[in-house]
């Protein structure tokens, strides 16, 4: 949980396995803002086994991940702003327990968080640092807010197996298209047993198209960043395209969404399927 003491500490509480606190000067956490984001948002999480030193990953990805999000290159301002417009349209003046998964730093989701009714915040993140620059980029949320240093399969079945039914919003943003299709599915499953009778889960991610193979949708993703990311240098594009053909598996929007009715959702409703950055959003209640 993290408290706001007079506006100079913050209490850290971090969990992995086991749960760990640390307290840290509001002002140091402030400075820590500029040393790195998590890459877990868009490209990160490998596969399934998720063995690699993300810490290290991290920080060498920190401008790499600033630029992309300063141009706008994967449209994140497009498919950010319809999430948080439905939000708010399914959840007007709710108070809220949100579950996010894959958070990051929380920066994609800061201003929705600082503006909203919360009851609680939870976020899921492998990269410790990141988790430490939440509080900096949400500020004081006046809710309880838990963050846990996990990688995202495992944390979602410790809270599924701790208690179902806690959350009314549960959200995804570019993470789960690092998992396969059969993982995918356990997760829907876990993450619709998570929620409230009326929650919903809304899901970011790069999707593929029906007609095309891994490789196919993976030379059409990537052919932009060599010829129109002119932002990134030669080395960080190349870094780039290394980890996405190793690390990407998406899924089709029929996929996802068969997986939805699979696991019992009630409906599953497409705000945005974009060929050009193959991003879809998708709202499913439960």
């Amino acid at each position: 949980m993290i408290s706001i003491n007079n506006g100079k500490w913050i209490r850290v509480r971090i969990i992995r396995q086991s749960v760990i606190e640390i307290i840290l000067p509001y002002a140091l956490i402030a400075c820590l803002s500029m040393l790195s984001y998590d890459l877990a948002n868009v490209y990160y999480y490998e596969s399934h086994r998720m063995t690699t030193d993300y810490n290290h990953i991290f920080n060498q990805h920190w401008t790499i991940y600033q630029k992309i999000l300063q141009h706008d290159y994967m449209g994140h301002q497009a498919v950010f702003g319809l999430l948080e417009g439905s939000l708010v349209t399914h959840f007007p003046d709710q108070s809220l327990d949100l579950l996010d998964i894959g958070c990051g730093d929380a920066q994609t989701l800061a201003a929705f968080l600082q503006t909203s009714a919360l009851q609680s915040y939870t976020g899921i993140d492998l990269s410790k640092e990141a988790l430490e620059l939440v509080p900096k980029n949400v500020g004081s949320l006046n809710c309880a807010m838990t963050l846990m240093n996990d990688d995202f399969v495992a944390a979602i079945e410790q809270l599924t197996q701790e208690q179902v039914g806690q959350f009314d919003v549960i959200f995804s943003g570019f993470a789960l298209h690092h998992v396969q299709d059969e993982t995918k599915a356990k997760l829907f499953a876990n993450i619709k047993q998570l929620l409230k009778p009326h929650g919903r889960f809304y899901l970011i991610d790069v999707y593929q198209q029906e007609n095309e193979t891994r490789e196919t949708y993976l030379d059409r993703y990537l052919a932009p960043t060599l010829t129109h990311w002119h932002a990134l240098d030669e080395h960080e594009t190349a870094l780039l395209n290394t980890h996405v053909r190793s690390s990407d598996f998406p899924s089709t929007r029929t996929k996802l969404e068969s997986m939805a009715f699979d696991v019992g959702f009630a409906n599953c409703e497409c705000l945005l399927a974009d060929p050009i950055h193959s991003n879809i959003l998708l709202s499913m209640g439960k």
